[in-house]
């Protein structure tokens, strides 16, 4: 079989593909491993998010940006407007989240379980700083929290992917297809457990 230069892996697939099943199987699980590992969670409590931040605040989402890094990778800037900080500290009101993927151009990058933040989305952010002072969202989407206004009571409410309940739910979903964490959590009683007031 002759490769042209257009097919960077030729050779290696035909050598793989002559290996005895047992090293090709083992192969396989080496390279799809991490990646499937990449989308699974391991779910963290409340109290875990609160220990792990070093900043944790309640805020509106300004503005959205994607740039690319000096590697060419892209990235998206996060700017949130701070209504209130629930731990740590800021000299100012407006403070930036980075977060890995985004769309540049005609060029998309994704990565897997990463968080989303919508403009004019209310939010209770957990957040780690990075060497430049910017926030990363701790567990990747866990680390957020929206906010809601639930339209029978008025009351305000949050939901991430492991606690509290979504606006929204799927046709047909019941009460038993959801997480023991994912029941009603007002953002009193979010705000209470991460200042320990409910541990």
């Amino acid at each position: 079989m002759k490769c042209g230069s257009w097919v960077a892996g030729c050779v290696p697939v035909v050598y793989y593909l002559r290996m005895n099943r047992e090293t090709l199987l083992l192969f396989l699980s080496c390279v799809l491993a991490p990646s499937l590992r990449a989308i699974q969670f391991t779910p963290l409590s409340i109290e875990q998010l609160t220990r792990e931040s070093t900043l944790i605040v309640q805020g509106t989402v300004l503005t959205k940006s994607c740039q690319r890094d000096p590697a060419g990778r892209i990235f998206t800037k996060v700017e949130l407007e701070v209504a209130d900080i629930w731990k740590g500290s800021l000299p100012t009101n407006r403070f930036t989240v980075v977060q890995g993927g985004g769309i540049l151009g005609d060029r998309k990058a994704t990565v897997s379980g990463q968080v989303e933040y919508a403009l004019g989305e209310e939010v209770v952010a957990f957040l780690v700083l990075n060497h430049r002072g910017e926030g990363v969202t701790l567990g990747l989407s866990q680390g957020k929290f929206q906010i809601r206004q639930e339209a029978g009571t008025g009351e305000r409410l949050v939901h991430s992917p492991f606690h509290g309940e979504p606006g929204h739910h799927r046709d047909g979903m019941f009460q038993a297809d959801r997480l023991p964490t994912q029941r009603r959590l007002t953002l009193a009683e979010l705000k209470r457990r991460v200042r320990g007031g409910d541990q």
